[in-house]
């Protein structure tokens, strides 16, 4: 018997606006009585709000990731509620908009965990309903026990830290490169924002914490001791590619959900988001992992990734870069010789740490 699950967040609303740097939205959100007793914590460049164990903690991924942004990239405005549930009522979302907040949902490991029990025994009681109840019931244990030694459900703190900063990444990139508003100009369909998918998920990435990072490089390894895999993309389609979840990201959007939020998926709605992805993920994550280390390590400057994202706000793109700029950065001056001068410097990483 086979279950799938996964997790997913659906789509974030945003507007300017202003809001007391003191305490965040905290106070006037309690006051217009949309968070009713929910925990409110103001954190640097937002807030946390929810009554997750770990708020505190949450809290203090917030100044780590601004720092991180303004130090690739440009000190942000953009502020972010980080909302402890799995799904941020109309009110709620609405109230943060008008104060410039975009609201990101979160569900904790906790809750997560809960989730997926919930789902995998509603799951295996579908699947058993002709059996007796206590072959049920052992089937249901047996279940629960195969999903929790295959996938902790108590994740890594550390991840969900890196991860956490990760989401602060793709919105903070949004508000820098397209400002406050949302919407492309010709309300075409993205998975972030109007730069090219590698280029919005090269901020995400960057702002990982170590254990992201290390877990990125253990997937290459492994790939690379596999089969001898380097790069999971040539760089050209990489360049182009749309993110491999747009496609997936895009059908959810189709199903009948609640309020702004993440979202539970199992069984065939999970195969199906999967199958819709088109592939990599996975690949495409850590191939920017490598080409953001690339980047910064051969032009020695940890801004170079937004010296070519305003050559892309200015309508160029990397190859018109390259050709201007490439040389003075240390890096080479067209895609041929860069894909030439990345593979081999990634596979000089993977080699060394599988030696």
């Amino acid at each position: 018997m086979r279950i799938t699950t996964i997790i997913v967040a659906a789509a974030f609303v945003a507007s300017a606006g202003s809001a007391r740097a003191e305490d965040g939205p905290c106070n006037e959100l309690r006051e217009a009585g949309v968070i009713g007793d929910l925990r409110c914590e103001p954190a640097d460049g937002g807030a946390v709000i929810g009554g997750g164990a770990r708020a505190s903690e949450y809290a203090q991924v917030f100044p780590r990731a601004f720092a991180a942004f303004a130090e690739y990239f440009a000190p942000s405005e953009q502020k972010v509620a980080l909302v402890v549930q799995p799904e941020v009522s109309a009110e709620l979302t609405a109230a943060l908009a008008a104060d410039g907040y975009k609201p990101l949902p979160w569900i904790d490991n906790e809750t997560k965990a809960a989730m997926l029990r919930d789902n995998i025994v509603a799951q295996v009681e579908a699947q058993t309903a002709s059996l007796p109840e206590a072959q049920r019931a052992a089937v249901v244990q047996q279940a629960l026990a195969k999903a929790e030694g295959a996938a902790p459900a108590h994740a890594d703190p550390e991840m969900e830290d890196g991860s956490i900063a990760h989401e602060i990444g793709h919105l903070l990139f949004n508000r820098y490169f397209d400002g406050p508003e949302t919407e492309s100009a010709d309300r075409t369909a993205r998975y972030g924002s109007s730069a090219p998918d590698w280029l919005d998920e090269t901020a995400a990435v960057a702002l990982e914490n170590d254990a992201q990072t290390r877990s990125r490089y253990v997937a290459a390894r492994e790939a690379y001791n596999a089969d001898g895999t380097v790069l999971a993309f040539p760089l050209d389609t990489y360049l182009s590619m749309d993110h491999p979840l747009l496609q997936s990201a895009q059908a959810l959007k189709t199903l009948e959900r609640g309020s702004t939020g993440a979202v539970m998926l199992s069984g065939d709605e999970a195969t199906a988001f999967l199958e819709a992805s088109g592939g990599k993920p996975a690949a495409f994550y850590r191939q920017t992992r490598m080409f953001i280390d690339y980047l910064m390590e051969t032009s020695g400057d940890p801004r170079i990734l937004y010296a070519i994202s305003q050559a892309y706000r200015d309508g160029s793109d990397l190859s018109g870069w390259l050709a201007r700029s490439g040389g003075e950065n240390g890096l080479p001056e067209t895609l041929e010789a860069l894909e030439t001068e990345f593979e081999a410097w990634a596979k000089a990483k993977l080699a060394d740490a599988a030696a």
